[in-house]
């Protein structure tokens, strides 16, 4: 009678730990919510799904767009459900952030037990990468979400659905296409529901020895035809969606934007490597929130690594009874854990070798991989410390969650270089408010040079905007008539040095630049934004 009172005990504990992980990492995703501005590619995306939610582009035929549909649409919905701000963009990758925990978790009990599971859960919660992009409104979130679905949906060899799911991935961005090995080589090692599995086992058994061949042949390439199948059917649906988009002659398909607006993607020549890895060194090391933080996560992933090693070796040598498992047997641990590191490492290699931009965003959908190994590692250097005293065995521990904690404190507060706005942008909202307020709609203009996708979104029904490229460009526009307008320049505090070129320019027409709001950091007294009127000289 007290077994299952037991079991019922452990599963209240696990299902009270699942609970906790999930609110915390809520907490910590939710913590630097709307504290900063939109970034460039932020203000971007935002200002396409307000195109398309308007009515304006429905189909984005007079803007540049470099990305697949799905994520610019489904934020299109999201402003016509609670209306087109800064928020409510945030709220949407805040919400697929959640759901990419509770992925993790399910992802992580099925392939390494429920203890493993809740320890995943716990990695990916304090994942600083994951916090830090949470509050954002960039593609990747949705992204790594399709990413830890389509590996679910692997891990029960559901073939179609798990090639859906990825190709939902490439609909979001085209960085889904890296993940297709990685798809490809988890469905073999999955394993059917119970009512399947037992339907096959039926049917090998009353087979005959031709028969058995052709079934194990149809068991290993049949995920694999579904999967292709349901990835193609949405790649079909992704172009199509292109092709029925009326282009002008000057804007490509989405792809070759891409291809364009990126540069392309070339081999790295060895004389660049020590540059190279100088750059992706500054973002590598804020994976755990900090070095010491990254130093304890591919400690425990080492670990993780090294022991899948040994079982494997193991069960070769015929050491392990279990090794010898049928296809339709339980899941293969040590293999997926090999699976998941080469595949990092591959992975980073790609991006070090060829000419991937070295940004951070492009690492965030590897946080669900590195969770689970990181929490194998440490539920085997937890089993192996059980041995050692109390005090060793609890200092040694401290000594390994301190720097996560602290790494997803930092992040949770927008203290470390990852994600979006680090306050280089605070100020912003108080220029776009000065300049819709005083700048009139039919005699007023806003000259921009260095902010237009964010004016694009903070101005989209404010005044009228016009680009400069350089003062030349400027004194163009202005020669036709100089003083029929209100002219306004805005100057980020980091290009204040080219004012002088522009205020020469302007003195030759009769013209100068008069201060008319100034933005400061209220703890630093840095200037970050400067307005100024175009006005005539007073002689």
């Amino acid at each position: 009678m007290t077994q299952p009172e037991t079991r019922g005990e452990g599963r209240g504990r696990h299902a009270l730990m699942v609970m906790f992980w999930l609110l915390a990492g809520l907490l910590l995703r939710a913590w630097q919510f709307g504290w900063h501005p939109l970034r460039e590619d932020e203000a971007l995306y935002s200002y396409w799904a307000r195109l398309i939610s308007s009515g304006r582009d429905v189909m984005l035929e007079r803007v540049a767009v470099d990305k697949p549909p799905f994520f610019l649409y489904a934020l299109a919905r999201w402003f016509d459900w609670f209306g087109p701000s800064d928020a409510s963009g945030r709220s949407l990758n805040l919400l697929i952030s959640f759901i990419t925990m509770l992925l993790t978790w399910l992802l992580a009990r099925r392939l390494f037990g429920s203890r493993a599971g809740r320890w995943a859960l716990a990695m990916f919660t304090l994942s600083p990468f994951s916090i830090s992009f949470a509050s954002t409104v960039y593609t990747d979130p949705l992204l790594t979400m399709w990413i830890a679905l389509a590996l679910l949906l692997a891990s029960w060899r559901l073939g179609l659905l798990a090639g859906l799911a990825l190709g939902m991935g490439f609909a979001t961005k085209q960085n889904a296409l890296l993940f297709i090995p990685l798809i490809l080589l988890a469905l073999p090692r999955g394993r059917w529901p119970r009512p399947m599995n037992r339907h096959y086992a039926a049917i090998r058994e009353k087979a005959g020895p031709a028969s058995r061949k052709a079934l194990q042949i149809g068991y290993w390439l049949t995920p694999l035809l579904l999967a292709a199948l349901g990835f193609w059917y949405i790649w079909f649906k992704v172009w199509q969606w292109d092709g029925w988009r009326i282009l002008p002659a000057e804007i490509p398909d989405f792809w070759t934007q891409s291809w364009h607006s990126y540069g392309g993607l070339t081999w790295v020549s060895a004389s660049e490597w020590p540059a190279r890895l100088d750059e992706w060194a500054q973002v590598w090391r804020w994976w755990g929130g900090g070095v010491a933080g990254t130093v304890v996560v591919l400690g425990l992933s080492a670990i993780a690594v090294i022991a899948a090693m040994r079982r494997m070796r193991l069960k070769r040598n015929a050491l392990a009874p279990e090794a010898a498992q049928p296809a339709a047997g339980p899941l293969c641990a040590e293999c997926w854990t090999l699976l998941f590191a080469l595949f990092i490492i591959g992975y980073l290699a790609l991006h070090f070798f060829f000419s991937f931009q070295a940004w951070d965003r492009y690492l965030l959908p590897l946080t669900p991989l590195s969770a689970m190994l990181t929490a194998e590692g440490a539920l085997i250097l937890w089993r192996r410390a059980r041995a050692w005293p109390a005090l060793w065995r609890w200092g040694a521990a401290a000594l390994l969650i301190i720097p996560l904690l602290l790494g997803a404190g930092r992040a949770a507060t927008a203290r470390i270089p990852i994600g979006g706005d680090h306050g280089a942008y605070d100020g912003l909202l108080a220029v776009a408010d000065y300049l819709r307020e005083n700048t009139p709609a039919y005699h007023g203009v806003v000259y921009q040079r260095w902010l237009g996708w964010q004016w694009d979104w903070y101005l989209w029904d404010g005044p009228p905007r016009q680009y400069w490229a350089d003062p030349a460009a400027l004194i163009d526009d202005l020669s036709f008539d100089r003083y029929g307008y209100i002219r306004f320049v805005v100057f980020p505090g980091w290009r204040l040095d080219e004012k002088p070129a522009l205020d020469a320019a302007l003195a030759a027409l009769g013209l100068r630049l008069e201060e008319r709001l100034r933005v400061q950091d209220a703890a630093t007294g840095e200037t970050k934004f400067v307005v100024y009127e175009i006005e005539p000289h007073i002689r």
